[in-house]
């Protein structure tokens, strides 16, 4: 009998005031809908991704209401004043089953699917990896971290700084799969940032998302 295939699950960061922007990012428009909406339709979409977890602090009830009608699940992390770190805790340990391999995404780090895809095609070549696009030589996002790595984001701190620390306990793992989509390096930090980047949120038609083996 075969071994069954890999698990990917995905946690979406959506919990920041979004100080330096001026409003909330997650509530940004993109492509025609708010950018949290955006991410998480993008990312329920794939077949390969068998849940999201959504975490929220700041505008929470806002920010859920933007989700309605789609399969993300929302966390509320009532410490999203302490750091992103305390997000990442949160929606891991809201996971429930068995291990699985984990997509790190941040809201303000917008995906689309000529970016997604080639990443999780190159994991399912090698889900023991921890995996990230690359655009142009340099390291971008989301990131996949394996199942067995995954616990580890449930005890991420600030002060061990969060998801970084885990990265580098496993750097000899780490892969980069080069994409065409610019987005992979791309932070909404600002209100320039996102001035910028309003030609990227045109609607237009999304490659079909293929099922894989």
């Amino acid at each position: 009998m075969s071994a069954p295939p890999p698990r990917l699950a995905a946690i979406l960061l959506a919990a920041g005031e979004s100080t330096r922007m001026g409003q909330p990012k997650a509530l940004l428009p993109w492509g025609g809908v708010p950018l949290v909406r955006h991410q998480a339709d993008l990312l329920t979409a794939h077949p390969a991704i068998d849940q999201l977890l959504v975490v929220v602090g700041s505008l929470q009830d806002e920010v859920s209401d933007a989700l309605k009608d789609t399969p993300a699940r929302v966390i509320v992390n009532p410490r999203f004043r302490e750091g992103r770190a305390t997000s990442l805790a949160a929606g891991a340990r809201a996971f429930q089953g068995s291990p699985t391999s984990i997509l790190v995404a941040n809201v303000d780090q917008p995906l689309e699917a000529n970016l997604l895809e080639p990443l999780v095609a190159a994991w399912r070549t090698n889900p023991a990896a921890l995996w990230r696009p690359s655009y142009k030589g340099s390291g971008g996002h989301p990131l996949i971290i394996p199942a067995d790595v995954a616990p580890e984001l449930s005890h991420v701190t600030e002060a061990t700084q969060g998801l970084r620390a885990v990265v580098t306990r496993h750097r000899p793992r780490l892969r980069s799969v080069p994409v065409d989509s610019q987005l992979a390096v791309l932070n909404l930090n600002t209100p320039a940032d996102y001035a910028a980047a309003q030609p990227s949120s045109d609607p237009a038609p999304s490659p079909k998302l293929s099922a894989g083996p």
